[in-house]
């Protein structure tokens, strides 16, 4: 616009620029304010569905303990269809998985685990599940499975020493006495003493080494 015209014609110009470049100006500022305030809802959304899926966990935990079963499952299946991206949804498969292994129903327990494992959002619960995966991989003699499984693992962490173990599991179980040695010690190397299972991984490598590993 010309800034010396007279009034009337800043008055014509502006209208005429308006004309042209005024819906262009209207569609951007909505456009922003859409971006912005569909943006929080975006946010708030995803709040709303993180205390959804952490009041489902806490149902379904509550549920467990009551040994209520048919709601414990409800629950989890619930996490598992509804809130599949959350973290909760890979704990709840586990659950089921462990509830399938105590009905002998081993072939659920692995798609349960497998489903798990696909979905864990942090390395902690992924080498959880899949060290209870490979366990059960084992006792099913899916030897081969098991073997690639403990070879995918990436991100070891404090898991280091369950799955030196797991080896020596894999290797015992196929009969491969001095490779389970070997895991096992390795796993004593690295395990506190004070740990759960530092007793019973003791008398597993002591009854294949045929030594005393306490009095060494």
């Amino acid at each position: 616009m010309d800034v010396n015209a007279s009034e009337k014609e800043q008055i014509e110009s502006l209208k005429k620029w308006w004309k042209e470049n005024g819906s262009s100006l209207v569609t951007g500022v909505l456009l922003g304010l859409s971006l912005i305030f569909g943006g929080k809802a975006w946010v708030n959304w995803k709040d709303a569905q993180t205390a959804n899926a952490s009041n489902s966990y806490a149902m379904m935990q509550s549920a467990f303990k009551q040994n209520n079963l048919e709601m414990a499952r409800s629950q989890a299946n619930d996490l598992i269809s509804n809130f599949t991206g959350s973290g909760y949804a890979s704990l709840a498969a586990m659950r089921l998985a462990k509830l399938a292994v105590n009905d002998g129903e081993i072939a659920a327990a692995q798609a349960q685990l497998e489903w798990a494992l696909e979905h864990a959002r942090t390395s902690q619960i992924e080498n959880i599940v899949r060290s209870r995966l490979v366990r059960v991989l084992i006792n099913e003699k899916n030897y081969a499975q098991a073997g690639v499984m403990l070879t995918q693992v990436t991100d070891v962490g404090a898991y280091r020493p369950v799955y030196a173990e797991l080896k020596g599991d894999l290797a015992f179980a196929q009969g491969e006495t001095e490779a389970a040695s070997a895991a096992y010690r390795d796993a004593l190397a690295i395990l506190p003493a004070t740990a759960p299972n530092a007793a019973y991984l003791r008398v597993k490598y002591e009854n294949l080494a045929g030594v005393d590993v306490a009095a060494q």
